[in-house]
């Protein structure tokens, strides 16, 4: 008896466990992890996305925990986010509608088949939902310090988005979604009674040899599924269905999701097309779940008619994009730098860089026009008995962190020395955020002093640190990819719209000062001394010389004399207005200087110049990331004058890193680590031989410029446990922290210098 009772409860245990293994939702994600990799890779990348494990450094995880709709973070730009991620959600089953339906047949007998499925389907969207939830009032609390009750409200706007989503989802599919009897036109009381029948007579074929019964192929085990949200139900076996019926069944309802793939499709087209206007101009984070939607409804169509040859055919036809953009025009898309013209092509090539670089005449009127600034520089300061500093200012890049505390240093200087430092400030070089804070900032010291501008410091503040990403990343998974033939005129010239175009134009809206100025517009205030010179240098991505860039003639910067180097000089810098002399190059929108200054790869497209062949520029910091080098060539250049007619040199270097970093650890016992070292060391340490190459340069100007030489650094110190991404944008936490920057040790010092240079 009790041997009997022991074999019971065995049979009940594991009858339990069957029904827990073999419950849909259950079966579902094993049969992701065993078949859907596809969408498992979307979803692992959104995971990381808000985890912050992947793409933080460049402020991808604050589009979707803090989207901006309008100008800020609210409670309609988390409805939108989360109307959005209702859509990718729906798309997630849609496919995997497609995909494994006809692997659990018993879905044919339910009423609304893919409303149930979609209801067994959703672990892994919840999984991410909870997550979601909780990182976005983590990091609204934290990083933009914002209070318990505005968050709770933007947690619920996420949720309302979704729900409102999921409802209209319903609304379709409850009218068009349709089961065997509804098709059948018969009961499930005759199904039913067939079944007992079917059972009978399977269980006495089965009894005879060499028999079997044509059934329908099991291939893949339910015993229990989700009817509800809190109730479960047996799975029904469809043995005794007719099989072209159930076949029936599916294409209908994988129709009814076709059309609705079709739907989602042209809305995310239409966002696309009409993304100049305002509101239609949705959160970065919901147009990347737009695309992710996107994609996958691609897939989904490309799998409903290729089955098993979809990820072939999908691999065939990424290579013949990339042969035909490579031999085709219709699939080449180019950035342009805006006002610049390029109806005629310049020849890029050893021989015409070496006529340009050693023309004696552009060299004579380089010097003279920069000597006549110099006295210029000169007469401003009306000194009798003190001769004053001449002072050079060095920004590095580092996205828009690097902007506003380029501004904060800036600003502040200004204000010990009343004004006195920017007016001193002769030559201003640097790359990325460094320069886009720098130009703002200039054009603010100017309108100032000559239009009685008047906005206080927290709104300079404010407009530097304005978010710039999330244009940028809407228009990257929007237009960039897909539709990049819109087109706008700038003056003389016409363009095409791109990242690039919605990047300068939110620059201009944010910084308002910049709006419509070109390198024309900067000619005489700086020759005139009435603000610092600037100069840009991207580098080509053919060779790597660097672009110098300037209202200015300065070829005195790119003449190589091959009496002192060799017959065959580099010529390392190529000056940006004598090579491109006939293609209108002050005419160049100042925004545009800015961005080719500031085109990190992939963030930013890179920069097509009118040369044949074809020359593309990217981010200075690619050959000197904070400046350094131009303005020792100038200091170096005319250093006769500058010691006949200053105290000496202030070089103010503002970093957005410290200088002397600690080195890091090196894993020797990880084996991925050993196998990825000889590749990250390069970049990891990318920056810091830059500064061993430009103490070797100090040194050397220090050797030859028989005057007084002050080297000043202002750092956003050491953020290496907790950095500061280097994005295009800011949260307000990290806003707070660079304005707090200057009160650190090191930085205390170097205010105390400044000082005491004033002083004297």
């Amino acid at each position: 008896m009790s041997e009997y009772s022991s074999i019971s409860k065995r049979r009940i245990k594991n009858h339990f466990l069957n029904r827990i293994i073999y419950f849909f939702p259950i079966q579902l994600l094993l049969l992701h992890f065993k078949r859907n990799h596809i969408l498992l890779f979307f979803w692992v990348l959104l995971f990381l996305y808000i985890t912050g494990n992947f793409g933080s450094g460049f402020g991808i995880d604050t589009l979707f925990l803090a989207p901006i709709y309008l100008e800020s973070t609210s409670f309609w730009s988390f409805l939108i986010v989360g109307f959005s991620l209702g859509g990718l959600i729906m798309s997630f089953h849609i496919y995997s509608y497609i995909l494994f339906s006809r692997d659990f047949k018993f879905l044919a007998t339910l009423s609304r088949p893919f409303l149930k499925f979609c209801l067994n389907n959703m672990l892994i969207p919840v999984s991410f939902i909870i997550l979601y939830v909780i990182m976005i009032f983590k990091f609204l609390v934290t990083e933009e310090l914002m209070s318990i009750s505005d968050v709770i409200l933007c947690v619920l706007a996420l949720l309302v988005g979704l729900v409102l989503f999921y409802l209209l989802s319903i609304l379709y599919f409850v009218k068009f979604n349709k089961n065997v009897y509804v098709i059948s036109g018969k009961t499930e009381t005759y199904y039913d009674d067939l079944g007992k029948t079917f059972v009978k007579e399977s269980n006495f074929i089965n009894k005879k040899k060499n028999t079997t019964i044509n059934v329908h192929k099991k291939t893949w085990h339910v015993e229990t599924y989700l009817s509800g949200i809190f109730s479960i139900n047996l799975a029904r076996s469809t043995k005794h269905y007719e099989k072209a019926l159930i076949e029936k069944v599916f294409a209908q309802n994988h129709i009814n999701a076709s059309y609705f793939e079709v739907v989602l499709i042209i809305s995310f087209i239409l966002v696309g097309l009409f993304r100049d206007t305002s509101w239609l101009n949705i959160p970065a984070g919901a147009s990347i779940f737009l695309l992710f939607t996107l994609l996958i409804m691609l897939f989904s169509v490309f799998y409903s008619w290729l089955k098993g040859w979809t990820l072939t055919v999908v691999i065939l036809s990424i290579l013949g994009f990339n042969y035909m953009s490579n031999h085709s025009d219709w699939f080449q898309f180019k950035n342009y730098a805006y006002g610049l013209n390029y109806k005629e092509n310049v020849n890029y090539d050893y021989k015409s860089i070496k006529e340009i670089s050693q023309n004696e005449n552009r060299l004579k009127l380089s010097n003279q026009n920069a000597i006549n600034m110099l006295e210029n520089w000169k007469k401003k300061h009306n000194y009798h008995h003190n001769k004053p500093k001449m002072i050079f200012v060095n920004t590095s890049g580092g996205g828009l962190r690097s902007a506003l505390w380029t501004v904060h240093v800036l600003k502040h200087l200004d204000s010990l020395s009343n004004d006195k430092f920017f007016k001193q400030t002769h030559l201003i070089t640097g790359a990325s955020g460094g320069m886009i804070g720098a130009g703002f900032y200039r054009e603010y010291f100017y309108q100032k002093n000559n239009k009685n501008l008047s906005f206080n410091v927290s709104e300079l503040r404010e407009r530097v640190s304005s978010d710039l990403l999330n244009p940028l990343a809407f228009s990257i998974a929007t237009t960039d990819m897909f539709f990049r033939f819109k087109k706008f005129d700038d003056g003389k010239y016409e363009y095409t719209k791109d990242r690039g175009w919605f990047f300068e134009k939110i620059l201009s809206n944010n910084f308002g000062l910049l709006k419509e100025k070109r390198l024309n517009d900067y000619i005489d205030p700086e020759y005139e001394s009435q603000i610092p010179m600037m100069i840009f240098s991207p580098s080509t991505v053919n060779d790597g010389r660097r672009v110098l860039i300037s209202s200015q003639p300065i070829s005195f910067l790119c003449y190589d004399d091959t009496s002192v180097i060799s017959e065959n000089p580099s010529f390392e810098n190529i000056e940006y207005g004598h090579m491109f002399s006939n293609n209108d190059p002050l005419n160049l929108k100042f925004t545009s200087a800015l961005r080719m200054n500031a085109t990190f790869p992939y963030v930013l497209p890179m920069v097509l110049l009118p040369t044949d062949p074809n020359t593309w520029l990217m981010d200075a910091g690619v050959r000197d990331n904070f400046g350094l080098s131009t303005s020792l060539s100038y200091i170096n250049k005319f250093k006769h004058w500058i010691n006949a007619n200053t105290s000496g040199i202030i070089i103010v270097q503002i970093r957005d890193k410290e200088k002397n970093s600690p080195a890091k650890k090196i894993n020797t016992g990880s084996l991925m680590y050993k196998l990825f070292t000889p590749l990250t060391n390069v970049y990891s340490n990318f920056l810091k031989i830059q500064d061993y190459k430009n103490d070797y340069l100090l040194n050397d100007i220090t050797a030859s410029f028989k005057g007084e030489i002050d080297y000043i650094e202002f750092s956003l110190g050491d953020l290496t446990n907790e950095e500061i991404s280097m994005s295009w944008h800011l949260t307000s936490r990290d806003k707070k922290r660079i304005y707090q920057q200057l009160n650190s040790n090191e930085n205390k010092l170097a205010i105390e210098r400044i000082k005491q240079l004033f002083l004297n």
